[in-house]
């Protein structure tokens, strides 16, 4: 019977490489492993060793800590807990190649939350 950790980190895995619309297999080539390894690991059913959990966190461009949501350690983390649609608006942010962009966003962002410009930062 797989750990609950494990099943815990394959969910996170299976979540974060959906989230950046990478394949099992991408991840699997990326990694020297075969897309029925990720299916493994993604189900728990086999554990993760660290080096191959750095090298998913590298290549998915999520902090370790991330792959461990849910599993009660997040004491260890300095990572503030996002809903799933605040960590896509964050990923699409990052995604913007244009200062002035970053701005505008930020800027109405900061005016619908009703926060003012001085408190937003």
């Amino acid at each position: 019977m797989p750990d609950p950790v494990d099943i815990i980190v394959g969910r996170n895995v299976r979540q974060f490489r959906a989230l950046r619309r990478v394949s099992q297999l991408e991840l699997g080539e990326a990694l020297g492993l075969t897309f029925q390894q990720i299916q493994k690991y993604e189900k728990g059913a086999n554990r993760v060793s660290a080096s191959k959990l750095h090298q998913i966190a590298v290549f998915l461009d999520v902090d370790i800590a991330a792959l461990f949501e849910g599993a009660g350690i997040s004491q260890f983390s300095g990572r503030i807990e996002l809903s799933p649609d605040a960590y896509a608006l964050a990923l699409s942010y990052d995604r913007l190649n244009s200062p002035a962009g970053k701005e505008a966003v930020k800027t109405i962002v900061t005016i619908m939350s009703g926060e003012t410009t001085e408190s937003a930062a």
